[in-house]
């Protein structure tokens, strides 16, 4: 999930409650609304009995503590955690876990991402997805099939367009990001995976300009 913040301060409040009954979202909520907090996300675990709030605290009448402290009131209150993100724009894993194609998945704060993108081994496996999850789909298509289902791939930060011109394709993003750097560089070993399991030859970027594409041969 992903969530704006800019001029605002957002926050994450996980609450543990010690028993599953009526009313505990709608009493926990209330405390929220009535200190000015608007709720943007709620997540429910009962397996493991957790609340997980996404909430924007820039108009919040009261401190942190005692929010705190009127949250815990309540009996079926165990315990209460939370954190402040003051950030443009940040992204936290769901507590139901999302999933793609029937299999779970994780989504990671940006910040992590950035980091992420300088070990190999990750690059390594998102260039292996690419050729996975999309190539699988499209393996006997020819070029110019792939071309026209490529302009309806999304990147999970915008919106992502293949273009093929005289032998050579060319992978455009549109994203809202301040940092588009982090969505070009996922992109670049995501359909690198995916060009060369469909053109089943090897497959590197020749050039890479963050304001028209990348161009493969």
């Amino acid at each position: 999930m992903s969530f704006e913040g800019k001029d605002k301060v957002l926050g994450e409040f996980l609450i543990k409650f010690t028993a599953d009954r009526p009313g505990i979202l709608a009493a926990l909520s209330n405390v929220f609304a009535d200190h000015g907090i608007n709720i943007l996300n709620i997540s429910v675990n009962r397996t493991q009995l957790l609340l997980h709030f996404v909430v924007d605290l820039t108009n919040m009448d009261t401190s942190l503590n005692d929010l705190e402290k009127e949250l815990k009131k309540f009996s079926f209150v165990e315990w209460v955690r939370y954190r402040i993100v003051e950030r443009e724009a940040f992204m936290v894993p769901s507590m139901i876990m999302p999933t793609f194609r029937d299999r779970q998945v994780l989504v990671v704060e940006l910040e992590k991402v950035k980091d992420l993108l300088t070990n190999p081994e990750f690059r390594r496996i998102i260039r292996d997805l690419g050729g996975i999850y999309d190539a699988s789909l499209l393996r006997n298509s020819n070029l110019g099939e792939l071309i026209k289902m490529g302009g309806q791939f999304r990147g999970g930060l915008g919106k992502v367009v293949l273009i093929e011109r005289n032998g050579t394709i060319t992978i455009k993003s549109c994203s809202e990001l301040n940092d588009k750097h982090v969505m070009e560089e996922l992109m670049i070993e995501y359909y690198t995976g995916f060009l060369s399991q469909i053109l089943k030859s090897n497959v590197e970027a020749v050039s890479k300009n963050y304001e028209g594409g990348i161009a493969y041969p």
